[in-house]
C-alpha cells in the first residue's frame, strides 16, 4: 500500500467504502468494522478512519444491550454521502430494536459469511434482508441475504439459528423450488446452520422432503464446516470453491440447477 498523505478523493473513496459496508448490513460491530478496513480496504490502522467518520457525523455509535458491544450505524449525513451508489439509502433506518438477541446473532453470522465468501468469490452485490423486505408483504419468506456473483450466479443465503418445524422446512422448499425452477430468481440456496447437531437434523429432513431438488439446489454447512471452507453439495462433502464451481458450470451449460 502506498505510504504518505492521502488526497481528498482517496479519503472520500475510503469513507464511501466503509459507509457502504455498514449500510449493507444496517450496522456493524467494532471488530467487524476493523476487519473490513484491514482485510477489504487493506489498511493497517483502523482507528483514524473510524474517528474521522464519527467526528464528521457520518457515523454514530451505541452499545448492544446484552454484550455491550460497540455498534456503528449511519447518520442522515452518512446516507446522503452514499446516495448515488446506494439506491435504497432513503429507506435506511436504524433502531435499537434491531439489536435483539436472535437478530444480533443472525447479523453477526451474516457478516462472518460475508468475509469468508469475499476470500473465495468475486461478489458483485450483497443485499441483506432489510433491503429485500422493502415493498414485500411482512409475512413473505425473505432470505437473510441475496448474493450476486460476478459470474452471474445469484445465491439466497439462509442462516439457521433455531430448529425449524417440518412444516416450515416444507414451506421453504416450496418457495425456493418456485424461485429457482419456475421464476427463476436464484440459482441456489446457501444454508449456514449455527450448530452441528441442528445441521444434521436439517440436512436429513431436507433430503427426506425433496431429495432430488435439495441435493442440487441447497449448499449446506454448519458454521464450523463453513469456516473450514467445507459444505455439503449434491450429497457430498466438498470445498466451498468446488461447490460454487459446479454450480456455475451447471448454470453455464444451461442445466437445471
Amino acid at each position: 500500500m502506498r505510504k504518505g498523505r492521502v488526497t481528498k478523493e482517496e479519503q472520500r473513496g475510503r469513507i464511501k467504502l466503509l459507509l457502504r459496508f455498514i449500510f449493507t448490513f444496517k450496522y456493524a460491530a467494532r471488530n467487524q468494522v476493523d476487519m473490513f478496513i484491514q482485510q477489504i480496504m487493506n489498511m493497517t490502522y483502523t482507528r483514524r478512519l473510524i474517528a474521522y467518520c464519527l467526528k464528521e457525523s457520518y457515523l454514530k455509535s451505541c452499545r448492544e444491550r446484552w454484550s455491550k458491544t460497540k455498534i456503528y450505524y449511519l447518520t442522515k449525513k452518512g446516507t446522503d454521502f452514499i446516495y448515488e451508489e446506494e439506491c435504497f439509502s432513503e429507506d435506511y433506518r436504524f433502531e435499537k430494536s434491531c439489536l435483539g438477541v436472535n437478530t444480533f446473532n443472525l447479523h453477526n453470522i451474516a457478516v462472518e459469511v460475508y468475509f469468508k465468501l469475499k476470500k473465495l468469490l468475486i461478489i458483485k452485490e450483497w443485499f441483506c434482508a432489510w433491503v429485500l423486505r422493502i415493498g414485500e408483504h411482512k409475512r413473505a419468506l425473505i432470505p437473510n441475504s441475496v448474493i450476486a456473483l460476478q459470474s452471474g450466479t445469484v445465491i439466497a443465503l439462509e442462516i439457521e439459528t433455531q430448529v425449524k418445524k417440518l412444516s416450515e422446512l416444507k414451506h421453504m422448499i416450496d418457495i425456493y423450488r418456485y424461485d429457482i425452477d419456475k421464476k427463476p430468481k436464484y440459482n441456489a440456496v446457501l444454508m449456514v446452520i449455527e450448530y452441528k447437531f441442528e445441521y444434521e437434523g436439517i440436512k436429513k429432513r431436507l433430503l427426506h422432503l425433496a431429495p432430488e431438488f435439495c441435493s442440487r439446489a441447497f449448499i449446506l454447512a454448519d458454521l464450523d464446516m463453513f469456516n473450514q471452507g467445507l459444505c455439503c453439495y449434491q450429497n457430498e462433502i466438498r470445498s466451498l470453491e468446488e461447490a460454487f464451481k459446479l454450480l456455475a458450470e451447471r448454470r453455464k451449460n444451461g442445466q437445471e440447477i
